[in-house]
C-alpha cells in the first residue's frame, strides 16, 4: 500500500467515477489516493480495516477460506466499487478478505477520522444500503452457481466480459473468480475451442458461436463434447 501524493489525480478519479454522488460529505477533503501491488491485501479476515476504499483502477477479489483451506471467491470488484462498507465502517470484524488481483488504485477514506461523519451522511447510507442489498443477492447467486458445472460458469463469465465478440480476461484471474483450478479452466476452454465455440488468437479468444455459448449459460441442456 503506497500513498500517491497527487491532488489533481485524486480529483480526476473522483470526477471520472462520479464518486461524490455517493455522499453529501466532501469526498475530496476526506480522501487520499493509494496504490496496491498484485496480491497485496486491502482487507484481512478478522481485522478491521483502517480505510473505506473506492476502487478506481484495477481488479480486486473478495474471498474466504473453505473447510479445506482453499480460497473461495465470493465476489470480485472493478472500478468504481466501495470496499469495507459492510464491516470496517461499523468496526465489525470482516468475515472475508480482499486482495488485488491486478495492480490497483483506490480512493481511501481514513475511518478513524471520518467514520462518524460517514455514519451520519444520509445519502451515503442510502447508497450503502442499496449496495448491500445487491451483494446479498449476489451471495445467493454464488451459492447457486457453485453447484453448476464449470462449463456453465465459464460460459456465463465469457458472455459477461466479452467485448465485440472477443474475450481477453486474464485467465489466472478468471480461474480464481470461478473457483476452479487454472488447469481445469484451460481444459474447459480447450473443449470450447474444439466445439468451435471459441477461436484462439494471440491475446484474446474470438466467440465463433454465441448461440451455443448462450445455450450453455442458460443451462438448456447443451454440453460441450
Amino acid at each position: 500500500m503506497k500513498k500517491i501524493k497527487d491532488a489533481k489525480r485524486l480529483s480526476s478519479y473522483i470526477e471520472s467515477h462520479d464518486l461524490q454522488s455517493y455522499m453529501d460529505s466532501d469526498l475530496f477533503a476526506m480522501a487520499s489516493l493509494y496504490s496496491f501491488e498484485k496480491d497485496e491485501h486491502l482487507i484481512h479476515t478478522g481485522t478491521v480495516s483502517d480505510f473505506l476504499y473506492f476502487l478506481v483502477k484495477g481488479t480486486v477479489m473478495v474471498y474466504s477460506y473453505s473447510t479445506d483451506a482453499q480460497n473461495i471467491c465470493i465476489d470480485y470488484a472493478t472500478p468504481a466499487t466501495p470496499l469495507g462498507e459492510a464491516s470496517s465502517l461499523w468496526e465489525l470484524l470482516p468475515k472475508s478478505s480482499v486482495k488485488a488481483v491486478t495492480p490497483s488504485i483506490c480512493v481511501c477514506i481514513p475511518l478513524n477520522r471520518y467514520r462518524a461523519a460517514l455514519q451520519q451522511d444520509v445519502r451515503f447510507l442510502q447508497n450503502i444500503c442499496q449496495l448491500l442489498s445487491y451483494r446479498l443477492n449476489s451471495g445467493i447467486n454464488l451459492a447457486n452457481s457453485l453447484t453448476e458445472s464449470v462449463e456453465i460458469r465459464l460460459a456465463k463469465f465469457i458472455l459477461a466480459h466479452q467485448k465485440n465478440e472477443t474475450f481477453s480476461f486474464q485467465l489466472t484471474t478468471c480461474a480464481a473468480i470461478l473457483n476452479v483450478s487454472y488447469r481445469h479452466l484451460l481444459r474447459t476452454i480447450t473443449s470450447f475451442r474444439e466445439a468451435n465455440i471459441l477461436e484462439k488468437h494471440k491475446n484474446y479468444y474470438l466467440i465463433r458461436d454465441a448461440a451455443a455459448l448462450n445455450e450453455l449459460a442458460e443451462n438448456l441442456g447443451a454440453s460441450v463434447k
